[in-house]
């Protein structure tokens, strides 16, 4: 049998999971699932055909920070397994590359303890090792944290301490309210937005007021975002053809960037705080964000022969909603920011107040399988000087997936264009999903565009990858 409830329902359906004792046979399944505007859903199984009674395996976004779905071991409420692998080799296909193929290995493992239903504690790890080949060779193997924490659980409130992934925001892959997440730029544009983040440390307190929920985070120490190696062709600074990601190579000499030493310090202290209040209406869902905090991408400023990296902080309001208008969903987001990084002609430092906006809608064609998404974004700085940087940038991007053969096959595709200046992003990608729940896929990325937009500056990362990725 099968149950389905609206994802408001869900703490409270936890709770009650938790206290049934189930005594069914092993085609016996009860299936609760729900999800958020810009993540998978959420599921949770209650599977009784064990002798020793019912498993629940819970798998929700990675915003929610919580258990693993998948477990090696199972003792009692103690759980660890492997949570994400992946394996993928990439060929590049520009004559102008600096690597001429890409290895790229990725493992994520997590323990989750939860000795009473208001109590839960996880530790988790990861290891990601990277290789290029060609004219600048690197190969290597990091380990960092993942969400790991302290949380109790009330009637009306959930507090979690330590290191956790909180992406808010309304639009599909650029959320623009995404302000207290950590970015993870080490392969560039090549992963989805949820492996574009890493896991920061913060306090954040949870609670239902008003009809609505309101989240508010603390982030307890300032975390830049994950870099890639600096020899990778993913790397913002090209000290081999002289040329830094955003500029003109006219306006900013390129024997500037060949011999400049690059300052990477990150300021101390904590990275700012955030809140974020949601309510559903019957007219529509809707979003408003407030934050001080620090960006976590960082702004490369010239000082003499030097580029030191800047993290301004930066105040941020913005509004959001979604709606179900003629069987299609349709997004709406908009974000006042008041310090960007910008440079002057004279390539002095300084900061300007800046408005993004985006609209979207999401649909499925004839009521099929096929899913098609499709975004509007602008970025507008207000009042800025003479500076090198875009002052106004507009983009159409979006995701179409259609499965087919029985859904063990989904063909994708991945766009981004940019329509005030060329900058070309396109990501075709071919699954095999009939291995449930690993992926087999083939995968190009085309990048091409004006020398100062994202497609001109990576053009010759431009790249072929085949790989297995799986996500238990």
């Amino acid at each position: 049998m099968s149950i389905r409830c609206n994802p408001i329902f869900r703490p409270l359906l936890l709770v009650s999971c938790a206290a049934l004792h189930f005594q069914a046979s092993a085609a016996d399944e009860i299936i609760i699932d729900g999800g958020t505007d810009n993540a998978a859903p959420a599921e949770i199984v209650i599977d009784g055909g064990q002798p020793s009674g019912g498993e629940i395996l819970i798998d929700e976004p990675a915003a929610a920070a919580v258990a693993p779905a998948a477990e090696t071991h199972t003792a009692g409420n103690f759980r660890i397994g492997i949570d994400d692998v992946r394996f993928e080799y990439g060929s590049f296909t520009h004559s102008g590359s600096a690597s001429n193929r890409a290895l790229y290995g990725k493992v994520a493992a997590s323990a989750n303890w939860q000795p009473d239903p208001a109590w839960e504690m996880q530790l988790a790890a990861r290891v990601d090792g990277y290789e290029e080949d060609g004219s600048d060779d690197f190969s290597k193997l990091d380990g960092d944290y993942g969400d790991s924490f302290v949380r109790y659980r009330g009637d009306n409130l959930k507090v979690t301490l330590g290191t956790q992934t909180v992406i808010w925001g309304r639009l599909d892959e650029l959320p623009l309210s995404d302000r207290v997440s950590t970015a993870d730029l080490t392969r560039g544009v090549v992963d989805d937005l949820e492996d574009r983040r890493r896991s920061n440390p913060m306090l954040r307190v949870e609670s239902f007021i008003a009809g609505g929920k309101l989240d508010l985070v603390w982030l307890m120490d300032f975390r830049a975002a994950e870099m890639p190696d600096r020899d990778s062709v993913w790397y913002p600074v090209d000290r081999r053809k002289g040329r830094l990601l955003g500029f003109d190579p006219d306006d900013v000499p390129p024997a500037l960037i060949r011999n400049a030493v690059i300052d990477e310090d990150e300021p101390d202290g904590d990275g700012g705080f955030g809140a974020r209040y949601t309510r559903s209406h019957s007219f529509a869902d809707i979003g408003m964000t407030v934050a001080h905090t620090r960006q976590s991408m960082p702004y490369y400023r010239a000082v003499g022969n030097t580029l030191h990296t800047e993290y301004p902080r930066s105040w941020a309001f913005g509004i959001d909603a979604a709606t179900n208008i003629a069987d299609a969903i349709w997004r709406i987001e908009a974000v006042y920011s008041s310090d960007n990084p910008v440079t002057r002609r004279d390539l002095s430092y300084t900061t300007v107040e800046a408005v993004q906006w985006g609209v979207g809608v999401e649909m499925h064609p004839g009521d099929g399988d096929a899913r098609v998404n499709l975004q509007l974004i602008g970025s507008n700085l207000i009042g800025a000087p003479h500076i090198l940087d875009r002052s106004e940038i507009y983009t159409f991007n979006g995701e179409i997936e259609i499965p087919f053969d029985r859904e063990r096959w989904r063909a994708s595709l991945d766009f981004n264009l940019g329509l005030d200046a060329k900058d070309v992003y396109l990501n075709p990608e071919v699954a095999f999903l009939g291995w449930e729940p690993h992926e087999l896929f083939v995968a190009a990325h085309y990048l091409e565009g004006s020398v100062n937009t994202l497609g001109g500056f990576y053009r010759d990362a431009s790249m072929v990858n085949v790989g297995w990725r799986a996500k238990f």
